[in-house]
């Protein structure tokens, strides 16, 4: 009486085994196809957002090379690699199928020099070591009274009243900021800047920088109208600039 559902039971055990096995088989013969079918072999690496890096050194970072296969490039590790680069902010990599990896970069952008020991370095508005730099060659305001420590390329540059040159930097408008030499704050968080034509400006606390910057920026070119000179332009009480003259 109990032999029949018995039997019963024990072949759809048989048939369950047998469906779960043809399943594994099968998953197994189609990752074995797509880890050896030329299709899914690398044959393009493109970057994508490097406008300072040279392409041959993420791709060499990241440790992708053409001619392996799509599916074992290993994402997770080549994004590390790639972010360790000092420029680096952001990477995204990504698979386009049947034969591209894509690398999408976003780079940390040099805002101004600092003094380290004997030389100049690089740092983007976050205060991020890039790499060294000279005065005469990067175009860069240089931020002075300030003591910084820094412990190598893509870290962080450490210094009281650095983020206050920093922010002051980041706020100014291009055109200011490439008319810069110098952009000194003092022991109480005064910040005074220098233009390349040695006319200085008295920020004072870096509050209003914008509308300070837009003023000091409209003086100059009025000066440079006018053929004027100056010794001085102070704005620490923004309602009421003084405008020294030379004599």
């Amino acid at each position: 009486m109990v032999a029949g559902p018995v039997r019963a039971v024990g072949k759809k055990k048989k048939f369950i085994f047998w469906q779960s096995f043809f399943f594994i088989f099968i998953m197994f013969m189609a990752s074995y196809v797509l880890l050896q079918s030329p299709i899914f072999t690398i044959t393009k690496i493109t970057v994508q957002g490097n406008n300072k890096l040279i392409r041959e050194e993420v791709v060499q970072v990241s440790g992708i090379v053409t001619g392996m296969n799509i599916f074992k490039a290993d994402m997770q590790t080549a994004s590390a690699r790639v972010k360790v680069l000092p420029m680096i902010k952001e990477v995204k990599i990504d698979r386009d199928f049947p034969d591209t990896i894509v690398i999408k970069i976003v780079e940390r952008k040099s805002v101004a020099l600092v003094a380290v020991d004997e030389h100049f370095v690089e740092l983007d508005a976050e205060g991020y070591y890039l790499r060294t730099g000279s005065v005469a060659a990067n175009g860069l305001p240089v931020i002075t009274g300030v003591h910084v420590q820094a412990v190598g390329p893509g870290k962080k540059v450490t210094g009281k009243r650095l983020d206050i040159a920093l922010q002051v930097v980041q706020e100014l408008n291009d055109e200011l900021r490439n008319n810069l030499s110098e952009v000194h704050v003092d022991n109480v968080g005064l910040v005074t800047l220098y233009t390349l034509d040695g006319i200085k400006c008295r920020l004072g606390t870096p509050e209003n920088i914008v509308t300070k910057g837009d003023y000091f920026l409209q003086v100059i070119q009025e000066l440079q109208e006018g053929n004027k000179s100056i010794e001085y332009v102070d704005f620490s009480i923004i309602n009421s600039p003084v405008v020294k003259y030379k004599n």
